[in-house]
């Protein structure tokens, strides 16, 4: 089974207070996202991190190696989608090489990093990239980025950031569950497109 979600932003506190996440600091924050992922996920399912497993901007660079850290203790197989964190560390800190970051992540356990991917499920065929202005027509979209700022639903597709599931990863049934409330519901109320 595959599971979702994006914009976790470990390695820096700075995400807690900006998203005003329930926990005292990023540490606290990552055990508890470990105990929500390896509560559902199994070693045979697939975590799709649709971009910013890493807080690293213009204004906060701490050391991503410690954030790595973290995916050796979940229980799935992880594949990252690059976001704009992970391509600013391609950039800086492996001379603008993918294929270096690819490698280096693979110590840490990451089975794939990719600047986006095209996946089939339940019938639907999705499109994974981080920036929803990158979205591709005739695909349900996931992706991340504007973390709560732009909600859950676009008439386009579905945000996973982790702020908008408790905490939680989205799983296969709650992403084909959302699609169907948004093609019945949400994509033909007025009062949603009005937005």
């Amino acid at each position: 089974m595959y599971f979702f979600t994006s914009d976790l932003h470990f390695g820096d506190n700075d995400i807690i207070a900006r998203e005003a996440r329930p926990f005292p600091d990023i540490q606290a924050f990552a055990e508890a996202f470990i105990q929500n992922v390896n509560a559902v996920a199994k070693p045979e399912d697939t975590l799709i991190v649709i971009g910013d497993y890493y807080n690293y901007n213009w204004g906060y660079k701490p050391d991503p190696l410690i954030a790595l850290d973290v995916n050796r203790h979940l229980l799935p197989r992880v594949v990252l989608i690059l976001g704009n964190g992970e391509q600013r560390m391609v950039r800086e800190m492996f001379d603008d090489d993918l294929e270096k970051f690819r490698a280096h992540c693979a110590e840490y356990g990451f089975a794939d990093i990719l600047p986006d991917l095209f996946l089939n499920f339940g019938g639907r065929e999705f499109y994974l990239n981080h920036y929803p202005r990158n979205h591709k027509d005739g695909y349900v979209n996931l992706f991340g980025h504007t973390h709560r700022g732009t909600g859950l639903w676009k008439p386009y597709g579905l945000n996973v950031g982790i702020d908008l599931n408790c905490f939680r990863p989205f799983s296969e049934k709650d992403i084909l569950e959302l699609v169907e409330t948004k093609e019945q519901w949400w994509d033909t109320d007025p009062d949603c497109l009005s937005m």
